[in-house]
C-alpha cells in the first residue's frame, strides 16, 4: 500500500507524518478491544527481490519502534511462496465496529447527524461551526472550485469472512489481503486520474489470480513441511 510518495515528501511533511503516527499509535493502543473493532495482527511483507532501502517498514526507519516483532524470516520460517518475507505487528481498525462505536460516542456526547447537499463554498463558509472537516470526497472539486484535485480509484475485492485467518500480507505489485469479521479484504488498485466507479473487472480477476498463486503456494509448502 502507498501511504505517500517517498521521493516527494519533504523533511517538513515527514516530521509532520512521524508526529501524527506516533500520537495515533497511543490513542489507538489504548482502544485495543471488541468495542471499537481494533486489534493487534501479524503482518508479512513479502517479494522475489530484496525489501527496498529505506522506507518506513524496516529497523532504520522513524517508526521501528511502533513495529513489534519488526524483522526478516529465513526461508525455513515461513510457508509463502516468496524468498524475501519481513514479519511486523501493527494494530488493526474493524471499520464497520470502529465506525458504530463512534458514531455512537458522538451522539451520548450531544452530537447530531444532519444530512445535506452542498452546492459550493459560500455554503460550506455559511455554517455556524467553528470548524469543519472538509471529507467529501470526489465532490471537493466541484464544492472548493481545485482544479488541482486529481481523484485515485482503489478497488478492493472482498470474500467471505475467515475467523482463522489472523495474520494480513503484502504481495509485489501493491497487492494486499487484510482479514475483518465482515469479509477477506483483497487489494488493489492505484488508478490516478479515474473518476469512472465502475468496478474494472479485469483488475478484480488481476487480483484474485494472484492472491490465488500466492495461498496455493502457501497450502503446498504447508502440504510438505511441518509449518
Amino acid at each position: 500500500m502507498t501511504v505517500f510518495h517517498h521521493d516527494a515528501a519533504t523533511p517538513a511533511f515527514l516530521a509532520q507524518f512521524v508526529e501524527a503516527a506516533r500520537f495515533s499509535f497511543r490513542r489507538y493502543q489504548l482502544m485495543v478491544g471488541d468495542y471499537y473493532g481494533i486489534r493487534w495482527m501479524p503482518n508479512y511483507w513479502m517479494d522475489h527481490q530484496p525489501p527496498p532501502e529505506g522506507g518506513l517498514i524496516n529497523k532504520q526507519g522513524p517508526i521501528a519502534d511502533l513495529l513489534p516483532e519488526l524483522r526478516d524470516l529465513s526461508r525455513d520460517e515461513h510457508p509463502f511462496p516468496f524468498e524475501y518475507v519481513r514479519q511486523y505487528d501493527t494494530m488493526f481498525i474493524q471499520p464497520a465496529v470502529y465506525l458504530e462505536s463512534m458514531l455512537r460516542e458522538f451522539r451520548i456526547a450531544g452530537g447530531t447527524v444532519l444530512v445535506r447537499e452542498m452546492h459550493d463554498l459560500r455554503e460550506v463558509l455559511d455554517l455556524p461551526h467553528t470548524v469543519v472537516i472538509n471529507c467529501t470526497g470526489l465532490g471537493a472539486k466541484a464544492l472548493f472550485n481545485d482544479p488541482e484535485l486529481t481523484p485515485i480509484k482503489g478497488q478492493l475485492t472482498f470474500l467471505l469472512p475467515q475467523p482463522e485467518v489472523e495474520y494480513a500480507t503484502i504481495l509485489p505489485d501493491g497487492l494486499y489481503m487484510f482479514p475483518r469479521h465482515d469479509g477477506i479484504l483483497l487489494g488493489g488498485t492505484h488508478e490516478n486520474g479515474t473518476w469512472d466507479l465502475q468496478p474494472d473487472r479485469a483488475a478484480e480477476a488481476r487480483i484474485m489470480k494472484a492472491h490465488a498463486e500466492c495461498f496455493q503456494g502457501m497450502r503446498n509448502a504447508l502440504s510438505r513441511s511441518r509449518f
